[in-house]
């Protein structure tokens, strides 16, 4: 094979995908050297068996160690796990021998404490910790961690009960280069909000994600219980860098007082650019009167003209009230100049109000205004892309997902056929996808709307029209 310089090399291997990448190992040492940092880029630890023991002693060699740069550890119990035998079997009686115990969660946690020092490249940090004993020794576990790798990682993820987050603050993390950090809470659904878990978010969690603040970017709150944010928020200070924000929690669960919540997002306002709310309140489908604070919450921002402005991505539920979609679109005003991203989860909108949404961020000819929309529509017709295209001509992303079942034949032809009397020739876009019943609308209608949108080379986000199968957000 003739000499060929590394990087053009490297040029050819940026089309190959990554599973076929693999295979092709054998052809040269540039091949060997990508296909191992694929297979050992990231490492999951999510189940107990013996392919984790077997990887877990891989990874004591230096050279597979220094490959990684993500470790994912995700222990989850396996429920049809056999029961080890209590009695020896017949060949353990005759010849002595007993079978190893199968390795616990908490054993390979412990063993994967031996292969810490050799991870010298791991940047991501990613931890949940929700099957693991609460009895078990985090903080030693964290200790080794930081010693081991924590001045070099840019992300950090942690998900557990809010035990698992005091011993991971005591464990005194120093990670001075963290820029993103994400944290999951949960705790046992029968209890409420203890003066003691009260007290973990507002003298560990709250300190330590304070103490991040001169380097901070990124910052991911989730909550899936009935946990009360409320006080964890009150005590977060200012973060002169965070430009991306991430909230999921239920609304009215866990904010009794949202006041810190509009704090943060009003005092932090000069670099955040990036939101995402998802804050549906618990029971909203049974009730929708639950959503009624949420709504007033987003209402209340009118006297707070710093919140949620000059963004460039916006995610978020406006809940289904009047005053939650009024919100959204006094957000999108704040916007108007900046925005380049929206999308609204699980509210369906008419036509009328998917005019009203858009008509802020409409007509920016200096850079071509809004990119990417992903929206519910009631009924997706030729009058909503008739709309889009007149109000966002230079559009390239758009995300449909539309209400009911699969339109029977007849409606699909009365569709099209509106589609086929109206002009897309000028419009820029270049990635469409349309979901409908739960499901991906399939290739073919695809393919026909496309024919209408001469544009479009994409579907799904995947950068071609070779199928389905990409679930997107």
């Amino acid at each position: 094979m003739p000499e060929v310089p590394t990087e053009i090399w490297l040029y050819i291997s940026s089309f190959i995908p990554n599973d076929e990448l693999v295979k092709l190992m054998g052809v040269n040492i540039h091949f060997y050297e990508l296909a191992l940092n694929i297979r050992y880029g990231t490492i999951r630890v999510e189940t107990v068996n013996s392919s984790t023991e077997k990887l877990l002693r891989r990874l004591k060699d230096p050279v597979v160690a220094g490959r990684v740069r993500r470790l994912v550890i995700r222990p989850v119990i396996n429920l049809h796990m056999v029961e080890p035998h209590t009695h020896p079997s017949f060949w353990e009686k005759v010849t002595g021998w007993k079978a190893a115990a199968p390795l616990s969660i908490e054993g390979a946690i412990d063993a994967l404490i031996l292969v810490f020092p050799g991870l010298t490249n791991l940047t991501r940090f990613e931890v949940e910790s929700w099957d693991m004993s609460p009895d078990h020794d985090l903080q030693r576990f964290f200790r080794n961690a930081w010693s081991s790798f924590g001045p070099h990682l840019e992300t950090i993820s942690m998900a557990g009960r809010p035990e698992a987050f005091r011993q991971f603050v005591a464990s005194n993390p120093q990670v001075s280069s963290c820029k993103a950090l994400s944290l999951q809470f949960t705790h046992e659904l029968d209890t409420t909000a203890s003066a003691a878990v009260c007290g973990i978010l507002v003298n560990s969690v709250a300190p330590f994600i304070n103490s991040l603040a001169p380097q901070l970017r990124s910052l991911k709150i989730w909550s899936w219980s009935t946990l009360d944010l409320s006080a964890l928020f009150l005590n977060l200070g200012i973060f002169p860098r965070l430009h991306d924000f991430h909230l999921r929690a239920p609304f009215n669960k866990a904010f009794r007082d949202a006041t810190g919540l509009t704090k943060l997002l009003e005092d932090n306002a000069s670099s955040l650019d990036t939101i995402e709310l998802r804050l549906n309140p618990a029971g909203s489908a049974m009730d929708p009167s639950s959503e009624q604070l949420l709504g007033e919450w987003f209402a209340s921002h009118a006297s707070h003209d710093r919140v949620l402005a000059n963004l460039k991505t916006l995610r978020m539920y406006p809940t289904n009230l009047a005053s939650g979609f009024d919100a959204l679109v006094m957000y999108a005003e704040r916007s108007a100049n900046t925005l380049t991203t929206l999308a609204v989860k699980d509210r369906y909108l008419s036509l009328d109000e998917v005019a009203a949404l858009i008509a802020p961020v409409a007509h920016r000819p200096a850079d071509d205004g809004l990119q990417s929309l992903r929206v519910n529509v009631r009924v997706w017709s030729a009058e909503l892309f008739d709309l889009l295209v007149l109000k966002l001509p230079g559009l390239k992303s758009l995300s449909l997902y539309v209400g009911g079942s699969h339109p029977h034949r007849a409606a699909t032809e009365v569709f099209f056929t509106g589609m086929q009397t109206h002009s897309f020739a000028g419009w820029k876009l270049h990635d469409i996808g349309v979901w409908q019943g739960g499901s991906e609308v399939p290739s073919g209608t695809m393919h026909l709307l496309a024919k209408c949108i001469p544009s479009v080379q994409s579907f799904w986000g995947n950068g071609h029209m070779l199928g389905e199968g990409k679930v997107y957000d």
